[in-house]
């Protein structure tokens, strides 16, 4: 087991790998649902305090929004990356400064995103991303790209997405849930916030997994 040191054996990841994180970006360090909100308004003249509620992962069976199929949240997507979307979204507040604390702890960090779902815009996409991720000041080892997450391996998992908890957790895998209304059901260990003890709950849960559903962070 070269490479990894003593006091991190319970927390490789491979041979050489310990303590990676895999972390998510939409709806887990930026705003994805703001944006999306802010663009609506900005060009569909829709009125903000019209729009719907986000009990629901998705747009078009969330109630308010006015996204009535999937075929119409994608062109509204699309229309969005178009506009530079992924590089100009809110970032979620405390992030930046949480995921340095985790930096400076020596954990690794794995950007792992599904966001090359709409064909003809990847490079703008990775681009925007990239920028997002410098302009925000969130440190990161590796930017990966992909739909299917279980297949990459980490100690700890943090999404958002009800479907992507439950197969990461099929998948054997240690999954924090960031707290969102459309994932309330969900069973934790979860993360309210990325403000009060949310990065040292997780330096905690790194080097010893909760066996209960604990919380921590504060609301944004």
């Amino acid at each position: 087991m070269s490479g990894v040191p003593e006091e991190y054996r319970n927390q490789r990841v491979g041979v050489q790998g310990y303590r990676v994180l895999n972390l998510d970006l939409d709806g887990v360090c930026a705003d994805y649902r703001g944006a999306i909100a802010n663009y609506l308004v900005r060009t569909r003249g829709v009125d903000p305090s019209t729009l719907g509620t986000n009990d629901q992962y998705s747009f078009y069976t969330a109630p308010g929004w006015p996204i009535a199929s999937d075929e119409e949240y994608l062109a509204v997507h699309r229309a969005a990356e178009e506009d530079h979307l992924y590089a100009t979204m809110p970032v979620i507040p405390g992030a930046p400064q949480a995921l340095r604390k985790l930096s400076d702890a020596h954990v690794y960090i794995r950007i792992v995103t599904h966001r090359l779902f709409v064909s003809g815009q990847h490079r703008r996409v990775v681009s925007d991303t990239a920028q997002w991720l410098d302009d925000n000041e969130i440190p990161y080892m590796s930017l990966c790209f992909t739909g299917l997450k279980d297949s990459i391996g980490a100690t700890i998992h943090i999404d958002d997405s009800p479907h992507n908890v439950e197969i990461l957790r099929r998948a054997g895998q240690h999954v924090v849930v960031f707290d969102q209304p459309y994932n309330r059901t969900l069973e934790g260990p979860r993360l309210l916030g990325w403000g009060g003890d949310a990065a040292d709950a997780l330096l905690e849960w790194f080097d010893h997994w909760p066996d209960d559903q604990q919380v921590a962070g504060t609301s944004r």
